[in-house]
């Protein structure tokens, strides 16, 4: 591994360090490209999975070990790193392409992949922004530890928010699991729901506040179809409604779709030569650990071929 070169021009900028660009890391140098990785950490949404149980090879293995193996196979090889820090623009200036970066890198290359992955989605209700790291939380994995015998919820219908609950119930007291409409996690999942008598459904309704001074103490929510509200005493506020893509330095450069994904074809490329993106960050349907491994492979095969054709 080598450190970052403010000075060389780079065949690659890999733009994310989660299960994709790790993946594309992998694959550009195993194609000779001089690449560069520049991300906040090594592992991305995987550091927040707790437990990985359709990993090919693995029965069993939790997101921190998995996101271990991946950021050790990285290591392994001759990949100048930039992590942790961010990009917050990338353009297109005489033939290369520079980025910025938020501590103050300006890196230029002759292709890039951007593999930036999502972050979580608030409520934007009252009390959300002020508790939060104060019985407000966006990872379970991260925080359940501190909630242990106490009372919690859990916002969201989706297959993280049902994990997070079950997760959340091993150590808590008692979790509402909070859903707008339906839920819509996986059948294994609501199958283990059913048997948690820890976890109290209450579906069809919204979070309206969430109450508390210096710490969460509680949640008020409404009911959608008869608008009642409804005071819940409380410790911890998990929200697990869903991610948003990191694509915000991108605008203006490539195209999206109404969600703010990047849309690419199925060789990684976007609407501007010479970028490609792939994992959850683009429109490509399945948002999995092992999809995005295959897309950031993907990814790094299709810069080669595009680099290839610039010599």
């Amino acid at each position: 591994m080598n450190r970052e070169d403010k000075s060389q021009i780079y065949d690659l900028l890999i733009i994310g360090g989660g299960p994709a660009g790790i993946s594309a890391g992998i694959y550009a140098v195993r194609k000779n490209l001089r690449t560069l990785l520049i991300s906040l950490d090594l592992g991305g949404q995987v550091l927040l999975t707790s437990e990985i149980g359709n990993f090919i090879g693995y029965q069993y293995i939790s997101g921190r070990e998995l996101a271990e193996k991946f950021t050790e196979h990285l290591r392994s090889l001759p990949i100048s790193l930039r992590v942790p820090d961010e990009v917050i623009s990338l353009k297109w200036e005489g033939g290369l392409f520079f980025v910025e970066t938020k501590f103050q890198g300006r890196y230029k290359g002759k292709a890039v992949i951007v593999a930036t992955g999502k972050r979580p989605r608030s409520l934007d209700v009252p009390g959300e922004r002020e508790l939060t790291g104060r019985g407000v939380s966006y990872c379970v994995t991260c925080d359940a530890p501190l909630f242990v015998n106490k009372d919690t919820a859990v916002i969201g219908g989706g297959n993280s928010a049902v994990s997070a609950a079950l997760d959340l119930s091993k150590v808590a007291n008692k979790v509402y699991l909070i859903v707008r409409s339906q839920l819509r996690a996986d059948p294994v999942l609501l199958e283990k729901l059913d048997k948690t008598e820890k976890i109290e459904k209450l579906i069809g309704f919204i979070p309206k506040a969430i109450e508390g001074r210096s710490k969460v103490e509680g949640i008020v929510i409404k009911n959608v179809a008869t608008e009642e509200e409804r005071k819940i005493p409380l410790q911890g506020v998990f929200v697990e409604v869903g991610l948003i893509p990191n694509s915000d330095f991108l605008k203006g450069l490539v195209k999206t779709n109404e969600l703010g994904e990047i849309i690419v074809t199925s060789n990684c490329e976007t609407s501007q030569e010479g970028i490609f993106a792939c994992g959850d960050v683009t429109n490509v349907a399945a948002k999995q650990i092992i999809i995005a491994c295959g897309e950031g492979a993907k990814a790094a095969l299709g810069a080669y071929r595009y680099l290839l054709t610039k010599k």
